[in-house]
């Protein structure tokens, strides 16, 4: 099973996908971590990428294409695609791409969230550096900025500035809300609303991938 997970920025979209992989075996491809984890190891495609993402603004397709590749090809069966695809452009070498490896993207899932609640989950968004675990300023009430997992210390990430936070919507909804359209028309589209709690957000997908496992 091949999944892809839209949704703006902060609808918890590398929470649920998390969630996901642990319960159906997926093999997770965040674009976003594997961008990060680029840049940390200062690779050519993480320097050239580096600039972009400190602006909010989109890394270019062949940067995102080649990694994705990678991963794809990498022999495992089921997927699930989070952050990619981003565009039009990126949806349809996706297709292609699936098409070359005998693969087909069986559902897209549509987390929705409204445009204050993006803001004030990304202005007090903090992650952990070592395992990438995601929190809330606000669920640390008197309490020091540790991850509980495994206690390092937490930190903004750099692109979660008010500037870059703004252009990055901005970006989503010029560029991959018209997704929604492209894979509505294909038929695989489920949108689930992502301003319940997490819990409550992944039992409502687990409903909806169950039902196209019994399909498949």
């Amino acid at each position: 099973m091949i999944i892809v997970l839209l949704g703006p920025p902060g609808a918890g979209k590398g929470t649920q996908a998390k969630k996901i992989e642990g319960e159906f075996g997926l093999t997770h491809v965040a674009t976003g971590d594997l961008l990060r984890e680029a840049v940390r190891r200062e690779t050519s495609l993480g320097k050239q990428a580096q600039d972009f993402m400190l602006r909010g603004r989109l890394v270019p397709d062949r940067i995102i294409l080649d990694l994705i590749k990678n991963k794809i090809r990498g022999g495992a069966s089921g997927f699930l695609l989070d952050g990619f695809p981003r565009n039009i452009i990126q949806a349809e070498e996706l297709d292609e791409l699936l098409e070359a490896e005998n693969k087909k993207l069986d559902l897209v899932i549509n987390l929705e969230v409204n445009h204050n609640e993006v803001i004030d989950r990304l202005n007090g968004r903090v992650i952990c550096p070592e395992c990438g675990k995601t929190y809330n300023v606000d669920h640390f009430v008197d309490e020091p900025l540790v991850c509980k997992d495994c206690g390092s210390r937490l930190s903004q990430r750099s692109d979660d500035n008010p500037d870059a936070i703004e252009e990055r919507l901005k970006v989503y909804l010029r560029h991959t809300l018209p997704l929604i359209d492209y894979y509505k028309e294909k038929g695989i589209l489920l949108s689930v609303s992502g301003e319940r709690s997490p819990q409550e957000v992944f039992h409502r997908i687990v409903d909806l991938l169950q039902r196209v496992e019994d399909v498949h």
